[in-house]
């Protein structure tokens, strides 16, 4: 039987080892973290083992990942983490799982050839990617654009309901995505763009109304043209449901809060202290906003646009969840992208993005099955009456 190795227990990691303990011998699976408390508080859950690590000292990985069939990272923020692990992944011959949503490191992955050449010749499988948006997101763009006979265009929009308390990573995550100019690939080339232009009000299906969305910076504009070759367009644009919310972070940015660079005396950047603040107490209180009558919860749409039959169409996707439904997308997705690897369903050896080696429809099926959410399903086809 294999071994699993979960680096990161935190929210999504937890959750990962949760969903690969219903599959495989919690014997076999070992949770790495810095704090060795939280290791051992998710192993004596579970029934795994627990080591402490330290994800910046290379030798600590190494000996973490040795004897391992596969590793999932979920040690974050990933413009940090992602490349040394994987490097030490394929160093040490163990399949790799991400749930990356950086496009720095997507870049970096796939623009150059050294990862994947090294990925090949050690005969491991490393996926990045593999949570929700990117992921999800990326397998229902495969899956549109199976059914297609030519893809030409994928609009993907992400929103939520904010919180200050995303978690410290997440957090960060979202200013790494916020701040500056983030990639798009609009006609053909990848072009770097403002992040929140690109306005663009669209009506969702179900409860969550019309809303507006804007450029942010996400890894599927930069996969997607890799692995889907033939597309113009690939671009991302998300939002927070509340108006007020999307000021928030505007306002922080504004200010220079957003900044990664440490100040010489504390030794701290102001978005380190920000992310630590938001997740506080005293940021919970000052910076909640106010629901009103908008339901709580996140959606993932997919606009895939090409030919069909000689007519211009269009395939819509949406995930809906409530945030009652009481399950997270990411890490149910990269659990389930770590098991398709286990049951020999992904055998490539290389660097990959999901929606070049995972098969769409069975997986989607499976995570909604699980997810207790909504997808729906949209086809549109414009016919040249004259």
């Amino acid at each position: 039987m294999s071994k699993v190795v979960i680096l990161g227990c935190g929210n999504v990691g937890s959750d990962v080892a949760r969903y690969v303990a219903e599959e495989v011998p919690a014997a076999k699976i070992l949770v790495a973290d810095y704090n060795i408390e939280a290791a051992e508080k998710l192993a004596n859950e579970i029934g795994a083992q627990a080591v402490q690590f330290n994800a910046t000292i290379p030798d600590d990985v190494k000996r973490v990942l040795n004897g391992a069939d596969i590793v999932f990272n979920g040690v974050g923020p990933f413009h940090r983490f992602a490349l040394p692990i994987i490097q030490q992944a394929i160093a040490s011959g163990v399949n790799y799982v991400d749930i990356n949503d950086d496009y720095d490191v997507a870049f970096e992955l796939i623009n150059t050839d050294k990862f994947d050449k090294a990925a090949k010749e050690a005969g491991v499988t490393v996926i990045f990617g593999a949570g929700s948006t990117p992921g999800l997101t990326n397998v229902l763009a495969r899956w549109g654009v199976n059914q297609l006979d030519k893809a030409e265009s994928i609009n993907i929009t992400w929103g939520c309901s904010f919180a200050p308390n995303l978690s410290v990573a997440v957090v960060d995550h979202m200013f790494h995505c916020l701040v500056g100019d983030v990639p798009q690939f609009i006609d053909g080339k990848h072009q770097n763009v403002p992040a929140w232009s690109g306005e663009k009000s669209i009506e969702l299906q179900g409860p969550f109304g019309t809303k507006t969305f804007c450029f942010s910076g996400h890894a599927e504009p930069v996969t997607l043209p890799k692995y889907i070759p033939g597309l113009k367009n690939v671009t991302v644009r998300s939002t927070f449901f509340q108006e007020e919310g999307n000021k928030i972070y505007k306002q922080i940015i504004d200010l220079g809060l957003a900044g990664n660079g440490k100040l010489s005396k504390s030794g701290v950047s102001p978005r380190a202290f920000i992310a630590e603040f938001l997740n506080s107490e005293a940021g919970i209180e000052t910076l909640s906003v106010d629901l009103g009558s908008d339901p709580g919860g996140a959606i993932f749409r997919v606009e895939i646009e090409g030919d069909l039959d000689g007519s211009q169409t269009q395939i819509m996707y949406e995930v809906q969840l409530m945030t009652d439904d009481g399950k997270d997308p990411t890490s149910l997705c990269g659990a389930n992208v770590v098991l398709d690897v286990l049951a020999g369903k992904v055998t490539q050896s290389g660097v990959f993005s999901p929606e070049a080696v995972i098969e769409p429809e069975s997986f989607v099926t499976r995570i909604m099955s699980k997810l207790g959410g909504k997808l729906y399903r949209k086809v549109t086809k414009l016919d040249e009456l004259y």
